[in-house]
Order: structure tokens, then sequence, then C-alpha cells
């Protein structure tokens, strides 16, 4: 079976794939990527495939000109249709490439993430099978992928395609009493599987292979925010972060560690660590909201604050507080206070760990390779 991944362009996007891709590739079958953007962590994860949009500026896509500015995933305004809006327009650069590789290459199979709306589209035009693949919570809203089609309606025009893929299935890495949470309706039938973290591979450093001395905070921005600036407004935090027993691992993320002043002695900054390896040792993280931070806070069991910033992570925060896994403050209110509830709130652990028991009981990736290829046949 060949299987044609079509994976949003963001780093975020791509790397939650790659457990599936891999699952497939060691049964034997096919696996290739068509996308843009961050695409060169395909190769790194020692898989092969093709920049579907080079010299795309997906910065301007993302934000254009046009809108002055408006970022519908970081405004606390923009409803489904911004957003759908958004990821329509960034989906439309890599349809040309990935539907003239995926006509040269004739895949069985596509495996496409919800915001990527090239995938369903290059499914419709060569006639096979589809299979969406959400990444967390804000994946969780059901109406985007159909709102994102229709927003793409003159690249399906373009290209002669109608409709929608014959066969479309959902895949749902979420465990029951998250999926619960999720906004909107839900159809019923999407098929579980277990969410497998995947932030590339490292050579680990002595002080996280040792057992840390006091409680541990992981700390992020993830791979977008901090890069755009955004590491700026964790610096009176961690200035304040050295009132708190504990420590603090802080990842760039590309971010400009200059932008965070002087740092406490117990405060760590490293550029980047897998999280699932670096959480295994924390007691709590304090993050961003984005959709993969959550799903492996979830898996490992730790409580979560939230400083989100915008709409599309809101969703991701609103879950977590719901289930009574974390909570929700401002980059301007956090301080010692919410350190202390990560790591003495005993409710909040017990539901975190009782969070990840449920989502260790669903199938694993591998589980879902040979109901895929039935798909096919």
């Amino acid at each position: 079976m060949r299987v044609l991944f079509i994976p949003s362009p963001g780093l975020s996007h791509i790397l939650p794939t790659v457990p599936l891709a891999h699952a497939l590739q060691a049964a034997g079958h096919h696996v290739r990527y068509a996308g843009g953007g961050d695409i060169h962590a395909v190769a790194e994860a020692g898989l092969c495939g093709v920049d579907a949009s080079p010299g795309a500026d997906y910065a301007k896509l993302f934000i254009p000109d046009e809108t002055d500015g408006v970022d519908p995933m970081h405004s606390d305004e923009a409803g489904v249709a911004d957003l759908a809006a958004m990821f329509a327009r960034v989906s439309g650069a890599v349809v040309n490439g990935a539907l003239a590789f995926a006509k040269q290459w004739r895949p069985d199979l596509v495996v496409y993430t919800p915001t990527q709306g090239a995938g369903p589209l290059v499914a419709a035009a060569l006639g096979i099978p589809c299979a969406e693949l959400p990444l967390g919570p804000a994946d969780g809203e059901e109406q985007l992928p159909s709102l994102i089609r229709a927003a793409m309606a003159t690249d399906y025009e373009r290209h002669a395609v109608g409709g929608t893929p014959g066969t479309r299935v959902r895949l749902m890495p979420m465990a029951p009493s998250i999926e619960s949470l999720l906004p909107g309706p839900h159809t019923p039938g999407a098929w579980p599987v277990r969410y497998q973290p995947y932030n590339g591979g490292a050579i680990l450093p002595e002080w996280l292979v040792e057992a840390p001395a006091r409680p541990r905070i992981a700390v992020t921005l993830g791979t977008i925010d901090a890069r755009w600036g955004g590491i700026a407004q964790l610096a009176p935090f961690i200035e304040a972060a050295g009132s708190v027993e504990a420590e603090f691992v802080l990842t760039l993320g590309g971010g400009d560690e200059a932008l965070l002043g002087k740092l406490p002695q117990n405060v760590r900054v490293i550029e980047w660590l897998p999280l699932g390896v670096l959480l295994e040792s924390c007691a709590g993280i304090i993050h961003h909201g984005g959709s993969g931070t959550i799903m492996t806070a979830l898996v490992a069991g730790v409580p979560q604050c939230v400083i989100p910033q915008g709409s599309f992570q809101n969703i991701g925060r609103d879950v977590l507080v719901k289930r009574g896994i974390g909570f929700s403050t401002s980059s301007a209110q956090l301080g010692p206070a919410e350190c202390r509830r990560l790591l003495e709130d005993d409710s909040m652990r017990e539901a975190a760990r009782d969070a990840a028991s449920e989502a260790a009981t669903m199938p694993p990736v591998a589980d879902l390779v040979p109901r895929l290829v039935q798909l096919t046949r």
C-alpha cells in the first residue's frame, strides 16, 4: 500500500503524524509526504517527502497585508469561519504541488491533518480513500474541515474536482473523557488511536538523565509563538520564578534568550528537547495551549497551566479546565502562586494521572495499520 501524508505546514502539525507514518513503514508499506513550510522535519524523521510549495512565504499566507495584520489564531474575536478562511488560503499553497506528485506516485490512501484542505482535494481527485488525523482539542471543531472545503471552492474548480472523497474516516487520538468535552456536534464512528508523542530524537543531557533535586516545571511557548517574539512576555515571570522552590526548564523554540533578561539560578534555558522525554522528569508544565503540547502533557499525566494566545488555543484551555487537569491565566498574571498550584493541587494531579491512564488504554498506532489497509480494498 502507498500512503501519502499531506499535513499542514507547521512543525507542530507535521510531527504528530510521524508515529503513524513510522508504523505504516515498519509494516512494509510505502510512505511519502507532500507539504510545505517545515517539511524538512519529514527527512529528519527518516521519511521521504516533496516540497509542494517551494518558495511560499507562509508568514504572508497566514497573515496577508490585506488583513491589516490580524491573525485569527491569536485573536479572541476570531470565529471558526475566520480560521477556515485562513487555513484554506494556506492549504491552497500546496494544492498544485501535492496533486501533481500524487498523480505521478499514485497513492492508495491519503492521510491529512484537519486544517490542511489539500488532503481531501487530492483524495477526491484520485478517487481514493482518506483519513483525517486530528492533532488535539483545537482540531475537535468538526465544522472546520467542511468550512475549509467551502473556502477552497476555486481550488476545486481549478482542478475540476467535484464533491468530496468517497471514503473518509476520522481518527481520534483523544480519550473519550477528552473527546466528550470538544466543542460542537460529534460524528460517531471515529477510529480511536492512542496519542504517541513525537518530537524527534536527541542526545539527552546529563542533568535530564539524573533525578531533579527539587520539583521541575517545564515552560514552553511551542514552535511558533516563541519564534515570533512572544518569548518576551515570559520575562516578568522568569524573574519571579527565582522565589519558587522549584527548577524551571524553559524551551526557547527559536526564541531569543536575550528577551528574557537576567535568569535566576533555578531557571535553565534550552533551545529544544523532546517534550515527552522532558516531561517524564517534571511535576507540571506551563505552556501556550498548543495541541501537541497539550496532548504530550496529557500522556505524561502532569498538571498544566495554560497561557493561551488566542481563539485557537482557547479551545484546548477550556477542555483542560473542564477535565480538571489544568487551569488558565495570562502571561501578565503568571507568578509564584500559579507555580505552587501546579505543584500542590492534589485533585488536579490526580485528574491528570487519571487522564493519562485512560489514554494508555486506547489502541496503539500500530493497530491502525490493518484497518487502513482495508480501506483501500
